[in-house]
């Protein structure tokens, strides 16, 4: 889109343009994927918080360091100059030497919405009772105890970063920017605004500052394409609904077990339904004739045929924005981080069920498609939730260009720019000040307490006097 406006824009990223798009130029680092498949592996070990958060971190900081050390990244960094930085900020800070580097504004982009380091970063206040972390599964309705347990967790992921993660972000800004000066920690105050992939018809209401933008599903388009022949035509072969099932770009069912591969044909050779299977080999051993396997699927485009009924998926956002977007039911089989949290804020809006990825017991993943293809209320409702994403002034696609634009016609636009960004965690929770007031209640206690004591040891001693006299 802002290519499209006139603007040289410059990608560094993994997934390069398949054609030719007029002012814009891609910087593939292709090494990004370099074992991959060992680290989603890996995503998928049961940790505790702690040890999740630190493996997060680690392959973060890995990525953060292919990018900088990339030779076409360090060639843009000594000969080239940008007006603007458009960055994701999900443990990448050593990328936020960026905009000082260049002496241009900076716009972070976060993939999922918000969470405890995001909103450090713009200085926004996410109440603990009702914002849970993206990483426990929770949503904003939660129990006693499942509050404690937010409030414990979030007050671990701030302690994480300022433990494990910013050392480790530090050690690569010394190696590969060592001419920026200041610390991370200033560096991470200088965002001027947040793109923010998430919409309160996705997720619920909360509170952001100005600087924070709701932008969920922009990478949307918003007319069909026509679908490839070959997928038009098995659609077409028979008057049978469709389900769509698709794991997303990181887990690949390719590398499912045999046995897991053989009891889904199983199933799927049972079922009275077509079905699309993105499926990353060219074969599929047992493969039943109802099913239709492909590598890739223009999935968005797949999304909006009417014959699709169901979306059985990962539930990571953006497959969950396009199957709200386009009025889908999703069958969830989230596997890590943001994915649970996703499919259950999608089940208590009552267009989605889930069953365990890793455990995938055969009769209730096949009684589950059933009840949700023959059971209409939650198509009925994917379809409601769909018209309340799409009741909107502006696309997101338009708003993110606008603000986009503003920072630049203002210069970074630093009237956007809560004075939190620029407070300490104490400063900013009021932490001091109230602590403060507490220390001086408390004083106060206690010196009533203690001049209650002594009025009462002068009295007492009075009387003891007085009886030692008589």
């Amino acid at each position: 889109m802002l290519a499209s406006k006139g603007y040289e824009v410059t990608s560094v990223n993994a997934f390069p343009q398949k054609q030719k798009v007029e002012n814009f130029r891609d910087i593939t680092v292709m090494e990004v994927h370099d074992n991959y498949a060992d680290v989603i592996s890996g995503a998928q070990v049961e940790r505790n918080k702690w040890g999740e958060m630190t493996f997060l971190s680690e392959f973060f900081m890995n990525i953060t360091e292919t990018v900088l050390k990339n030779a076409k990244v360090q060639n843009l960094l000594k000969n080239e100059h940008f007006d603007l930085v458009i960055m994701e900020t999900l443990h990448t800070d050593a990328w936020y030497s960026l905009g000082r580097h260049f002496g241009a504004p900076m716009i972070g982009i976060s993939s999922f919405g918000t969470d405890p380091i995001i909103d450090e970063l713009m200085g926004n206040m996410s109440p603990f009772s009702y914002t849970p972390l993206v990483t426990i599964g929770y949503t904003e309705h939660m129990s006693y105890t499942e509050r404690l347990w937010n409030t414990i967790y979030q007050l671990m992921e701030l302690l994480h970063v300022r433990w494990v993660t910013i050392p480790l972000q530090r050690q690569l800004m010394a190696k590969y920017m060592p001419h920026i000066q200041e610390d991370v920690w200033e560096l991470r105050t200088n965002f001027s605004l947040m793109l923010l992939n998430q919409h309160f018809s996705l997720s619920y209401p909360r509170p952001y500052v100005p600087s924070m933008v709701e932008v969920g599903g922009f990478q949307l388009h918003y007319k069909p394409n026509p679908l490839p022949q070959d997928i038009q035509q098995f659609l077409n072969s028979s008057q049978e609904d469709v389900i769509y099932f698709s794991m997303g770009s990181n887990v690949k069912s390719k590398d499912f077990p045999p046995e897991r591969l053989q009891m889904i044909n199983d199933i799927f050779r049972k079922l009275p339904y077509k079905i699309l299977w993105k499926f990353e080999n060219t074969q599929l051993p047992g493969k039943p004739a109802n099913v239709f396997i492909k590598p890739w699927f223009p999935q968005p485009d797949v999304l909006a045929h009417p014959r699709v009924k169901l979306f059985i998926s990962h539930g990571g956002l953006l497959s969950t924005s396009e199957s709200v977007y386009h009025g889908k039911p999703m069958l969830g089989l989230p596997v890590f981080y943001d994915q649970t949290m996703n499919i259950n804020k999608a089940k208590r809006a009552g267009f989605a069920l889930s069953v365990d990825f890793y455990s995938l017991p055969k009769e209730e993943f096949e009684s589950t498609i059933l009840e949700m293809m023959r059971n209409g209320k939650y198509f009925k409702k994917a379809k409601e939730i769909s018209r309340i994403y799409h009741d909107q002034p502006v696309k997101p696609l338009d708003l993110a260009v606008f603000w986009t634009e503003y920072v630049l016609r203002h210069r970074g636009a630093p009237h956007l720019q809560s004075p939190a960004q620029k407070m300490n965690f104490f400063k900013k929770h009021s932490i001091d000040t109230v602590g403060v007031l507490i220390a001086a209640v408390v004083l106060s206690g206690i010196s009533v307490v203690f001049i209650i004591l002594s009025v009462f040891r002068f009295v007492f001693s009075k009387k003891t006097k007085k009886q030692k006299i008589n």
